[in-house]
């Protein structure tokens, strides 16, 4: 294993990498429940935002006569539904990958929308000690799509020296925006419209299990941003 010569984070969101997404499905079965049209516009344009933004898209892209508070709410209650089927699961591989990503000379995050007593402890918690001591874990959701602050107000980085790992194109689109690296994670088939995002944005790495988030693609990544080659143009 060589040395690195520009990356000092790996950043990874805990929904969709580490555990089980549980929003992309959910939304799209609400908006077409709910007499909407979720198509590739509708996505782009819906996923990845703050909570209450969503709720506000929602409720436009339905046609409903409510404020998007109430939107929320059934929102969130569909989620609950969702999760009576669909319980979440963490990740296989999730304890060996942030081993063998540990190996690495960097802090090793974890982020997400949610608190971390509400996602992270509560599925993650007995993985912390692989994690940076100081800050596991990072909540987005008032600053979302996140990029700027976690790597500038929370670690005090430079953009050129954090790798995100995430399954949503809006973070690929606020990764390349500020020069920061990033690793497309779009973890099941309704991810699929989030894989073509990530492509057409200029996403270069596309693993399909935590198996191939190796601590040698970190590298590969770490090399193309010292080269100023990590972005497709």
């Amino acid at each position: 294993m060589t040395g690195l010569r520009k990356v000092r984070v790996v950043a990874l969101d805990c929904d969709g990498v580490l555990i089980d997404d549980t929003y992309l499905a959910m939304i799209a079965r609400f908006v077409t429940e709910h007499g909407g049209v979720y198509d590739a516009a509708a996505e782009r344009d819906v996923i990845g935002l703050r909570d209450i933004v969503v709720a506000e898209k929602v409720t436009r892209l339905c046609g409903l006569d409510q404020p998007a508070e109430e939107t929320l709410k059934q929102l969130w209650a569909a989620r609950q539904e969702y999760l009576a089927d669909h319980p979440i699961q963490v990740a296989e591989g999730a304890r060996d990958c942030l081993a063998a990503l540990g190996k690495l000379p960097v802090r090793l995050v974890c982020y997400g929308g949610r608190t971390r007593e509400h996602t992270f402890d509560r599925y993650l918690g007995d993985l912390v000690d692989l994690l940076d001591p100081a800050v596991p874990y990072v909540s987005i959701n008032e600053h979302r799509p996140g990029v700027d602050h976690i790597t500038r107000t929370v670690l005090g980085a430079g953009f050129d020296e954090i790798v995100f790992v995430d399954d949503v194109s809006r973070v690929a689109e606020d990764a390349r925006a500020h020069g920061a690296g990033f690793i497309g994670f779009p973890s099941s088939p309704a991810h699929a419209r989030q894989a073509e995002f990530m492509a057409g944005y200029g996403v270069r790495h596309l693993p399909g299990s935590l198996a191939e988030l190796t601590p040698e693609l970190v590298e590969i990544v770490d090399e193309e941003l010292a080269t100023s080659t990590h972005w497709r143009r």
